[in-house]
C-alpha cells in the first residue's frame, strides 16, 4: 500500500485587510458618536433655553418688554400670537424647586381698549436662573390684534422684582426636542459601544496578523533563520 504524503498545512492568513477595515469602522463609529453627542447636547440646551435672562441677570434677547412689579410698560404685539409672562426675582427669594408667583394676573390693554388678562397656562412652564436671579412663567395670553399694548404688572411681594413678556414656547416642539434628546443619548451609547468594541478588536486582530506576517517566509511557509544565523549540527 502506497503511503500518502502528509497533509500540507494551510498557509497562515497574513492579510491586513480585515483588521484595517474593522479598525476603520470602529474609528468612524466613534466619530459618529461624538457628532451625535454634540447634536444631542445642542438640542437639549436649545429646548431648555429661554433667553429671558442674560448671564448678568438682566433682560435677555427674548424679552419683548419688561417693567418693575408693580409697574406698567408698552409692548408691540402681533394679533393671534401666544405670549408668556415671566416673573423675575432674586435667587434668594426663589430657592431651588420653588416657583415665584403673583397674587394677581398681569393685565394688558389692547389698542382697541379691550383688556386681556394673562391668566392662561403657558405652553411650557419654564424656570431659569442666571446672574443671581430666577425667572419663571406665571401666565400666558393670546394677543387680540396687532399693535401697541399697555402691560400692567401687579405687586409681586418681592423686593426688586420685575415682570417680562416674551413669546410663548409651544409644547409640541419642546416635547419633541426632549424625546429627541433621549433618543440621541441611546444613539450615542450604541455608537460608542460599537465603535469602541470594533476599534479594540480591530487593533488586537491587526497585531496578531502583523505577528503572523513576520513568521511567514517568501513562499508562504514558515520563515527561515535570519541571514548569518548558525545552523544546528546535522542540519541540511
Amino acid at each position: 500500500m502506497t503511503d500518502l504524503p502528509p497533509p500540507v498545512p494551510a498557509p497562515r492568513r497574513t492579510s491586513l485587510t480585515g483588521p484595517v477595515t474593522v479598525t476603520a469602522v470602529g474609528v468612524l463609529l466613534l466619530v459618529g458618536a461624538l457628532v451625535a453627542a454634540v447634536v444631542t447636547a445642542g438640542g437639549f440646551v436649545g429646548a431648555l433655553r429661554t433667553d429671558v435672562l442674560t448671564r448678568d441677570g438682566e433682560p435677555g434677547p427674548a424679552v419683548l418688554a419688561w417693567t418693575a412689579a408693580p409697574g406698567a410698560v408698552q409692548v408691540q404685539l402681533d394679533g393671534g400670537e401666544r405670549y408668556a409672562v415671566y416673573l423675575v426675582v432674586r435667587a434668594d427669594d426663589a430657592p431651588e424647586g420653588e416657583r415665584p408667583r403673583l397674587e394677581q394676573d398681569v393685565l394688558l390693554q389692547a389698542p382697541s381698549g379691550e383688556v386681556v388678562a394673562a391668566d392662561g397656562a403657558p405652553g411650557v412652564n419654564m424656570r431659569t436662573a442666571a446672574g443671581g436671579r430666577v425667572a419663571a412663567t406665571v401666565g400666558a395670553f393670546t394677543a387680540l390684534e396687532d399693535g401697541t399694548y399697555t402691560l400692567a404688572a401687579p405687586p409681586a411681594g418681592f423686593d426688586d422684582a420685575w415682570v417680562a413678556v416674551a413669546s410663548d414656547k409651544p409644547f409640541v416642539p419642546f416635547f419633541s426636542a426632549i424625546w429627541g434628546t433621549v433618543l440621541g443619548v441611546f444613539v450615542v451609547i450604541g455608537l460608542g459601544i460599537g465603535g469602541g468594541g470594533a476599534l479594540v478588536g480591530g487593533v488586537v486582530w491587526w497585531v496578531l496578523r502583523a505577528r503572523a506576517r513576520r513568521g511567514v517566509g517568501p513562499g508562504g511557509g514558515p520563515a527561515g533563520p535570519p541571514p548569518g544565523a548558525r545552523q544546528a549540527p546535522g542540519a541540511a
